[in-house]
């Protein structure tokens, strides 16, 4: 692979595929472009609903943030995230899919956790706590505290 050390340092890495495939992204964009891009990328149709999950199967919740809020809010970058599919059921219940083929016998906690979910449900409590002390520090810089 070709990639630059840019790339590598301030990208996230999505892993996906039954042959452990990877791709680079750049977070520093809309959420709804980093999904759109991620996509297209990797080859799945556009009427595809995905998200992310880190390694241990917490979902971020990329695609239910709002789409023009930068993703680098929510991605740290050099970490690497799984794929996953969103399915959406007749009773209004969601469901994921990680697209991580080998997932079960590479990491089977994050394999339990992801096919566990009998919804896509709020935001997992880590996730959310995350989200909430960057805004935190973000306000906190601003007001010089």
């Amino acid at each position: 692979r070709n990639i630059s050390q840019h790339a590598r340092s301030s990208g996230i890495n999505a892993e996906y595929g039954g042959d452990n495939e990877e791709a680079i992204f750049n977070p520093q964009c809309r959420t709804l472009l980093l999904l759109e891009h991620i996509k297209e990328r990797v080859g799945y149709q556009s009427d595809i609903d995905i998200d992310l999950s880190d390694e241990n199967g917490f979902i971020v919740h990329l695609l239910r943030s709002p789409p023009l809020q930068f993703a680098s809010e929510f991605l740290e970058s050099r970490r690497t995230f799984i794929l996953v599919r969103v399915s959406k059921h007749e009773d209004g219940s969601e469901s994921v899919e990680p697209m991580l083929k080998n997932l079960r016998a590479d990491r089977p906690n994050a394999f339990a956790r992801l096919t566990s979910y009998d919804s896509y449900g709020a935001p997992q409590a880590e996730v959310t706590e995350k989200r909430v002390g960057r805004q935190r520090s973000k306000k906190s810089g601003k007001r010089g505290k």
